[in-house]
């Protein structure tokens, strides 16, 4: 007996003659603005959507012509130009905003496909589907990003300075009167003396978040060993750490991976429950990207928090038993994702490991105009 049958699926055949209903049916009833021209760039075939582009009065002169006479010059160029890729190509996209023949102003994503006819002739399908909605969420929320990006630097920025008159101010009053305070006084010095190195941490990491889109890093050659080294000298102080790393010469974004590997390298001293350990620095280059593992022998971190750990302001102790900010991990994680790449925490029995992946090529916007495409 048939599979199919067997399955309860019906089998649906379609004759020669009723495939070619059954296409026009397709054709006619997609919500998307669908159109076939000829080499000479007329519209010889056009669904309703596409029709009802044009006034009721001259959908008349859509079929047989080329309609570019209704567009503005710029308009029609991209048009043709568009055209002519997918006839030398086989396949062209694109995002447009155009002005419709009812005067509409709509973005749409059009895509044109080369194919032939069994007589040998040759057209392009062209299918346009309507984004104006999404392209302009995309703008908003972008705008919004951009704005809470800059707010989170003029406030960072504007309020570092009274920070610093307030420190420079307890250290005087400590330098001057420390002999005459009492004992409870000069623990509550101490007190706002964490505090303030703590807002003085939170400052300059809300700096360096807010100015990740702004500070675009070139790609430069050098020793990834070196930088790992250069980062850990910076931060591993008067605690007893071996760290190993793997020599590569790599082509990175040095100053935005180097925010990366500090921030991972501080977490493994900061979190680590001893005062001595190891941490274990691996890189591998793969096909189209860098594969980086910073790995410790901590005391882990519970697999549920395996996302939380990326959010904002995230820790997983109090700040008064464990100093820190609380967006450490959400830098590395806004910069990795910056440049097209991710950091994840890798499940393991013990320890913490984190998996930063690299594209070592450049990556390129799908939309960009006029991308194309061999097919």
């Amino acid at each position: 007996m048939n599979k199919k049958k067997q399955s309860g699926i019906a089998e649906f055949n379609i004759s020669a003659y009723d495939q070619a209903e059954f296409n026009d049916l397709l054709f006619e009833n997609m919500p998307d603005y669908a159109f076939v021209k000829d080499e000479n760039f007329k519209i010889v075939k056009a669904n309703s959507a596409f029709l009802s582009m044009y006034p009721v009065d001259i959908r008349n002169k859509v079929i047989g012509f080329n309609t570019l006479e209704d567009y503005k010059p710029d308009e029609a160029e991209l048009f043709l130009a568009m055209d002519k890729i997918a006839f030398e190509q086989g396949y062209s996209e694109t995002v447009e905003t155009i002005t419709f023949p009812d005067l509409r102003i709509r973005t749409l994503l059009t895509r044109k496909k080369r194919f032939e006819t069994i007589d040998g002739r040759t057209y392009i399908l062209g299918i346009a589907t309507d984004v104006t909605e999404r392209e302009e969420l995309i703008e908003q929320l972008r705008k919004s990003n951009d704005d809470l990006d800059q707010f989170a630097y003029m406030a960072s920025h504007d309020l570092k300075a009274p920070l610093t008159a307030i420190s420079k101010l307890v250290s005087w009053i400590d330098e001057d009167y420390r002999d005459e305070l009492p004992a409870g006084a000069i623990e509550n010095f101490e007190l706002i003396k964490c505090r303030i190195n703590r807002m003085t941490l939170l400052l300059n990491d809300m700096l360096t978040y807010s100015r990740v889109n702004q500070t675009p890093h070139e790609k430069e050659e050098f020793s990834f060993k070196e930088l790992v080294l250069e980062q850990f000298d910076i931060i591993c102080i008067n605690k007893e750490f071996n760290l190993s790393c793997c020599e590569l010469i790599v082509s990175l974004q040095k100053d935005a991976i180097a925010i990366v590997l500090r921030n991972l390298l501080a977490n493994a001293i900061k979190h680590h429950h001893l005062e001595h350990g190891n941490i274990d620095v691996t890189i591998e280059e793969q096909k189209g990207f860098y594969s980086i593992k910073v790995t410790d022998d901590g005391p882990g971190i519970d697999p549920q928090y395996s996302s939380k750990i990326f959010e904002m302001f995230q820790t997983l102790k109090p700040r008064d038993q464990q100093e820190g900010s609380g967006i450490g991990l959400a830098i590395c994680k806004k910069i990795a994702n910056h440049y097209a790449g991710d950091i994840t925490l890798v499940d393991q029995p013990n320890g913490t490991s984190f998996l930063v992946t690299w594209p070592s090529v450049p990556t390129h916007s799908l939309h960009s105009k006029g991308l194309n495409n061999e097919t």
